[in-house]
């Protein structure tokens, strides 16, 4: 029982084990890892999937000795993330919307360098997301296509832009379109690294992370984990 952050923490520890089933009350602020998985986001009704749903098996993401299950942020969306974690009178997408708005016009996008399978960029960087599930942020649609059992990553690089190109992107990022606008890279890989050389701030399903310099790697681990949903969502 818990929110995104938590769930992630349980993750690690199931992974670390070896063994092990997880089942989700989402009582978090963006409750994400519900929302890719199907369950819903009322008690009652996820207390129903412990009881009557199906197992199924997801992949997880791995990075500097973690894994994850729905959503990595890296850049913005780690300075996002921060300042929302600091919000208590406000949850779900409000909370992350607030947040945005301070973050939009403040953070600095640093240089990396960015090799997935296929690709190869050296810019700077305004958001890397890297997701096994479609939102983040309490709805946000960085990864509007992403399956969390297909044996990919799903990731959407946003380059550095002004303040006022960023304010678009934010309501692209609500409509799922992100990914599709200039100066932006939409991939589907096995792997992706980026070289920076400074810490990157970050997230991990909304823990607060900080990335360090020179090389920071991600990778898919398929069907690492095994999850209850409900009997009706799509089988793995």
């Amino acid at each position: 029982m818990g929110g995104d952050g938590t769930i992630c923490e349980v993750v690690e520890g199931l992974h670390r084990a070896g063994e092990g089933r997880l089942g989700i009350l989402p009582r978090g602020t963006g409750n994400d890892a519900a929302r890719t998985l199907g369950i819903p986001l009322d008690l009652s009704g996820a207390a129903t999937v412990l009881l009557e749903g199906r197992s199924r098996r997801v992949d997880l993401v791995a990075v500097e000795g973690r894994v994850v299950f729905n959503a990595i942020g890296v850049g913005l969306t780690g300075d996002i993330n921060l300042r929302a974690s600091r919000i208590k009178r406000i949850r779900g997408m409000g909370a992350y919307l607030v947040a945005a708005l301070a973050s939009l016009f403040r953070y600095h996008a640093p240089e990396v360098a960015i090799t997935a399978p296929g690709h190869a960029r050296e810019c700077t960087m305004l958001i890397l997301a890297v997701h096994g599930g479609p939102t983040t942020g309490g709805g946000f649609r960085l990864t509007p296509a992403a399956d969390p059992a297909d044996g990919l990553l799903d990731a959407c690089f946003v380059e550095g832009m002004n303040p006022v190109r960023r304010l678009r992107r934010l309501i692209s990022a609500m409509r799922g379109s992100l990914g599709r606008l200039p100066g932006s890279l939409e991939l589907q890989t096995p792997w992706l690294e980026i070289r920076h050389d400074v810490p990157l701030a970050g997230h991990l399903d909304g823990n607060q992370w900080t990335f360090r310099p020179p090389l920071t790697r991600f990778e898919v681990l398929p069907g690492a984990l095994e999850v209850l949903v409900p009997p009706q969502a799509p089988p793995a």
